[in-house]
C-alpha cells in the first residue's frame, strides 16, 4: 500500500513538473534578413540559424519563378527545438511543420523523417508560395470563407509533391519495394498522409514527371486546376499514375 502511494506521489509530482514547464514562456531570438524573420528557440545553435537564413534567402527566387508568383515579403519563420513546444504552438500534432497564410511558416528543428533542416525549412517555405500563387489565381476581390473552403478540396498529393520537389527530398524509386515490385500507388493512396505517407517518397517523381511531360506551363494550370488531371492533361487518375510510372521504370529502375 505504502509502495503505491508513493508512485502516485511521483506521478502527481511529474505531472505537476509538466504542466509547470509547458507554461512557462520560452526563451526565444530573432534574427532578420531581407525575406524572412526567424524567431527560433534560444537553445538551437544561431550558427544554424544563419545557415537556414542563407538557404531560404538563395531559393526565394527561384521557387518564385518556378511557381511563376511573388513570394510574400516577409515570412515569419517559427523554429522549434523541442516537438512539444511545436504543437503547443501550433496544435499540430501529426507534422513536423506547417504554414499559416503566405507569411508564416513553423517547423521543429529535428523533423521526423528529414534530417536535413534546410530541406524542411524549404519545404515549408514552398507551402506558402503555393498557397500565394492559388490566391493570385482568385478573382478579386477575394472571399476568404470561400476561398477557405476551396483550398480544403486541393489534393495531399500535388500540396506535398511540390514542396517535396522543390526541397529536392528525393528518394530514389530503388529503394522502395513497392515500385520495385510494380505495385505503384494510385492517387487516393498518395493523398493519404497516414496510410504510409507515400507522397513525400514518391512525391519529388511525380512532379519530376510532371515537368518532363506536360511542361512548366501546363505545371502551373494543374496546380490552379486543383489537381484535376482530366482536365488539364486530359488523362484519367488511373492513366496519370500508369505513365508515371513507366516513367520513373524506364529512368530508374531499368
Amino acid at each position: 500500500m505504502k509502495k503505491l502511494k508513493k508512485i502516485l506521489v511521483v506521478f502527481v509530482l511529474l505531472l505537476l513538473t509538466f504542466f509547470i514547464l509547458i507554461n512557462v514562456p520560452e526563451s526565444r531570438k530573432t534574427l532578420k534578413t531581407k525575406h524572412f524573420t526567424f524567431l527560433f528557440s534560444s537553445s538551437i545553435d544561431t550558427t544554424k540559424i544563419i545557415e537556414l537564413s542563407d538557404v531560404l534567402e538563395n531559393n526565394y527566387q527561384r521557387i518564385g519563378k518556378d511557381l511563376e508568383t511573388t513570394p510574400a515579403d516577409n515570412v515569419e519563420t517559427n523554429i522549434y527545438a523541442k516537438r512539444w513546444r511545436y504543437i503547443k504552438s501550433t496544435k499540430n500534432w501529426g507534422g513536423s511543420g506547417n504554414i499559416e497564410g503566405i507569411s508564416k511558416l513553423h517547423f521543429v528543428e529535428r523533423a521526423w523523417g528529414e534530417t536535413d533542416s534546410k530541406k524542411v525549412a524549404i519545404h515549408e517555405f514552398t507551402h506558402t508560395v503555393t498557397l500565394k500563387l492559388l490566391l493570385d489565381h482568385e478573382q478579386q476581390p477575394l472571399n476568404s470563407k470561400n476561398f477557405d473552403k476551396k483550398f480544403s478540396t486541393f489534393p495531399t498529393w500535388l500540396w506535398e509533391g511540390i514542396s517535396v520537389y522543390e526541397a529536392q527530398q528525393f528518394i530514389d524509386p530503388k529503394t522502395l519495394p513497392y515500385l520495385q515490385n510494380g505495385q505503384h500507388p494510385y492517387l487516393t493512396e498518395l493523398n493519404n498522409r497516414i496510410k504510409g505517407g507515400k507522397i513525400y517518397s514518391c512525391g519529388f517523381t511525380i512532379i519530376e514527371y510532371i515537368l518532363f511531360k506536360y511542361g512548366q506551363e501546363n505545371f502551373i494550370r494543374l496546380i490552379e486546376n486543383y489537381g484535376n488531371v482530366k482536365r488539364t492533361f486530359n488523362v484519367t487518375d488511373d492513366q496519370f499514375c500508369n505513365e508515371w510510372y513507366e516513367f520513373i521504370k524506364k529512368k530508374y529502375l531499368e
